[in-house]
């Protein structure tokens, strides 16, 4: 069959399911409870204040005084800009306007992608249920990871990235034991729910390509069909995985407690299907023959038939029908390890302090591999079943945060919070389904005591965001670049935060 990731074709290479997760680096959701967030999570695996420290730090549970519950949800406002210039597979700029001697410029025929950035609701709730004064065990419920981003139809990144969307629920059962009256220790069971959808639009005849094709005497096409892109793929799927978490939590001094939680990675494979939203009649660009012709022709039966008609591998007439494929795409989550401070300076001020390291070199490419038979992964062109091969190659990082706490009265509680949290991603790996940069926390909350048995905090995250640049490409299985397709471009990206949560004291 035509092998459409030449030069001059654009392989169907599937980008990365994730996209900016503007509220954590990668694509890590951090905002799991509101008052946490009112600090920038500062010192969280130090202090257990309510029962979100079943996912922040087990080993607090034991440490809360009665058996109580938490729940709330956090909304983030985003926004995404992107400026740039695509290039098309056939070398051709999206900023060059049509001419008598370039009648294949699309310069105005391409949009900025819009805000591609989709403000998301984020839900978590926590149980804690004390068993005596020393143990205690607790159930979670909350988002570790997720994303959505969708760009326009028709724009400039519309041939690396679409609509991406990734969903995660993490089901957390825990236990937590008072050790000595300084070291309590706690432990949890990661049960992960992913689902994850991508698409992105196909230009499998380059316009520049279909004038070449008509100039050399097929005749029976024409070019101005081919204007922008001509089709869009998409690929969902949906897995479990399992993993672990444990923590300790130590006091080294009266007033001064250091807190270290780990989460293990999750292997997932998530399969589902990846199709063609317009599946029959589909036309691709051949480089080798030089021609456009129904996407499922076969040049070597074709040739060796010698048949003046187009014909599938089978020796059938080729129609251009592309049937959905199985497939799947293997995916693991990063490892992390967080170290926390907590020194409660008088009976009003407590300051936090804490890092994170978070294992995102484990996140070497992204793959869609195709499970059956089918034509998706011969019109990619990218060999041994690969519909879609992504270089991430993406580097761990330290994320550090500072916070403070302060009691007004016996109702109220107002509290601050700094983070620098540094992208995983380099210039060189950047994509248009993550366009991440370093970015900065600015967070302020308060909690309020409606009686003993009720609370409820609220808090406001502002996150300054570098802009970041991006110049991507596809790449063959074995990571060498393929040219010319690219996006060059700049992206600006901006986020609010809002949390809410209601605490229940049994």
């Amino acid at each position: 069959m035509f092998k459409h990731a030449s030069r001059l074709a654009v392989a169907i290479t599937a980008a990365s399911v994730f996209s900016a997760a503007v509220h954590a680096s990668g694509y890590k959701v951090n905002e799991q409870a509101a008052k946490a967030s009112g600090r920038a999570f500062a010192g969280s695996a130090a202090v257990a204040d309510d029962a979100s420290v079943v996912f922040f730090n087990p080993a607090g549970m034991s440490r809360l005084k009665t058996s109580q519950a938490s729940f709330g949800f956090t909304y983030l406002s985003l926004n995404g800009d992107l400026d740039g210039v695509r290039t098309d597979p056939a070398g051709v700029p999206s900023n060059l306007p049509a001419s008598a001697t370039a009648p294949y410029g699309e310069a105005g025929v391409y949009n900025d992608g819009g805000n591609y950035m989709k403000d998301k609701l984020i839900p978590f709730g926590y149980l804690v249920h004390k068993l005596d004064d020393k143990a205690a065990v607790g159930f979670g419920i909350f988002v570790p990871f997720g994303t959505e981003t969708e760009y326009k139809k028709g724009s400039i990144a519309g041939g690396f990235a679409g609509h991406t969307k990734l969903l995660t629920i993490d089901f957390q059962p825990s236990m937590s034991y008072q050790l000595t009256d300084n070291f309590s220790f706690g432990i949890g069971i990661d049960m992960v729910y992913a689902y994850g959808l991508l698409s992105k639009e196909l230009d499998l005849v380059p316009l520049a390509a279909a004038y070449s094709a008509y100039a050399n005497g097929q005749t029976n096409i024409n070019p101005e069909d081919y204007r922008g892109y001509e089709n869009e793929f998409e690929v969902s799927g949906d897995d479990t995985g399992y993993g672990w978490n444990f923590g300790f939590m130590w006091d080294i001094t009266p007033a001064t407690t250091f807190g270290f939680a780990y989460r293990s990675e999750l292997d997932f494979e998530l399969e589902g299907k990846a199709e063609f939203k317009q599946s029959e009649g589909v036309m691709a660009y051949s480089s080798q023959a030089g021609i456009v012709a129904p996407a499922d022709t076969s040049a070597v039966v074709t040739a060796l038939s010698g048949s003046s008609v187009p014909l599938t591998i089978d020796g059938e007439p080729a129609t251009g029908s592309v049937d959905k494929q199985d497939a799947r795409v293997p995916l693991t989550t990063p490892r992390s390890a967080t170290f926390s401070l907590a020194h409660q300076y008088n009976d009003a001020l407590r300051v936090t302090a804490g890092a994170t390291w978070t294992d995102w070199s484990v996140f070497k490419h992204f793959d869609v591999i195709a499970t059956d038979e089918g034509i998706i992964d011969d019109i990619a062109g990218l060999g041994e079943n690969y519909i879609g091969h992504i270089l991430e190659d993406w580097n761990d990082t330290w994320s550090f945060a500072l916070g403070a706490d302060y009691v007004i009265n016996p109702e109220w509680t107002v509290r601050a919070g700094y983070a620098f949290d540094p992208s995983p991603v380099d210039n060189a790996h950047r994509t248009a389904r993550v366009p991440d940069g370093d970015r900065n926390w600015l967070t302020v909350g308060a909690t309020y005591e409606m009686t003993q048995a009720w609370s409820f905090d609220a808090s406001l995250a502002y996150l300054i965001m570098d802009k970041v640049k991006v110049d991507e490409y596809d790449h063959d299985i074995n990571d060498d670049q393929i040219q010319p397709a690219n996006l060059n471009g700049e992206f600006d990206n901006s986020a609010i935060g809002i949390s809410l949560q209601a605490n229940y004291r049994m």
